[in-house]
């Protein structure tokens, strides 16, 4: 079985000497037979009916040699990218470099808004943009900000879904949200106490984060990541996927590469976007999955 690209020079413009100032210890180099081992959970998977497949790009604000390959590889396999952009991060400048790499009306980019400024408030514990330190009227103020930019710069092109930082929220931030007029938020499942409804917006839950991972041992954290794709199969409902390219090596492309070819040739999983979701009337919003 072999994947796609391999990182060729030619298609995604990174070279052997790249790496990113921060990435997790399973992204540093190659583990000793990984090609196998997630080949063999993919094999596995062929036989479990897959949940609809998403992918999100976290903390975009700004153009790079990975967002630019990232962008490649994606296209390369005609699959759809959720694109979470902060919207404070996003100036002129930086919006014509994204723009080079993701075409702002090409089909396969869900451009969608990651808070405002991706700081957190939170005087202590977890971090949060909008967690409960955040005076509601100052939540709404922020997302009113962002939204307004986002519609600005991306017109017809924004999609209304929320993507939270850190994948944390207060009931404040879905009350913003639902003044807003957002029909969907994407967070890590499940919700803090306390949530009881989303009032009728579609919850787009991440089950599987590639590359903010804590697990110190390269080797562990390999076979658990593996794991966790092969717990997909197992799901119900969406699975979605988080991407944080600035993390990525290009170990991490490498990998990314095979997963996409595996999930897409022999696995033959489906793949949707948040465009997609938003129109099926298939998918019960979150309020009926809460209760």
């Amino acid at each position: 079985m072999e994947g796609g690209l391999h990182l060729r020079p030619d298609v995604l413009g990174l070279d052997a000497s790249y790496m990113p100032r921060k990435y997790s210890p399973v992204w540093k180099a190659p583990l000793p037979g990984w090609k196998g081992v997630l080949d063999e959970a993919s094999a596995r998977m062929t036989s479990a009916v897959l949940p609809p497949i998403f992918f999100r790009a976290d903390n975009i604000g700004a153009a790079s040699k990975a967002f630019d390959a990232l962008c490649s590889l994606f296209r390369f396999y005609r699959v759809p990218l959720a694109i979470a952009v902060v919207p404070a991060w996003l100036s002129d400048t930086r919006q014509e470099k994204v723009f080079r790499a993701a075409s702002v009306d090409e089909d396969l980019w869900n451009w969608h808004q990651h808070g405002w400024r991706h700081i957190n408030w939170q005087k202590e514990g977890a971090e949060s943009e909008f967690g409960s330190d955040r005076a509601p009227e100052r939540q709404y103020e922020d997302i009113l900000q962002g939204r307004t930019k986002m519609e600005r710069i991306f017109g017809p092109n924004f999609v209304p879904v929320f993507t939270p930082p850190w994948n944390r929220f207060s009931t404040a931030t879905l009350k913003a949200l639902r003044n807003l007029d957002f029909k969907g938020i994407s967070a890590t499942a499940p919700f803090p106490p306390g949530i009881k409804s989303l009032d009728g917006i579609k919850h787009f839950s991440t089950r599987l984060d590639l590359h903010a991972r804590n697990v110190k041992n390269p080797a562990n954290d390999f076979a658990l990541l593996v794991d966790q794709f092969f717990g997909l199969s197992k799901m119900k409902g969406l699975a979605g996927i988080i991407i944080h390219h600035q993390q990525m090596t290009p170990f991490a492309f490498e990998f990314l590469d095979r997963m996409l070819y595996n999930l897409k040739y022999v696995i033959g999983a489906r793949f949707s976007s948040f465009k997609e979701m938003l129109k099926s009337p298939d998918e019960r919003p979150a309020r009926a999955r809460l209760r």
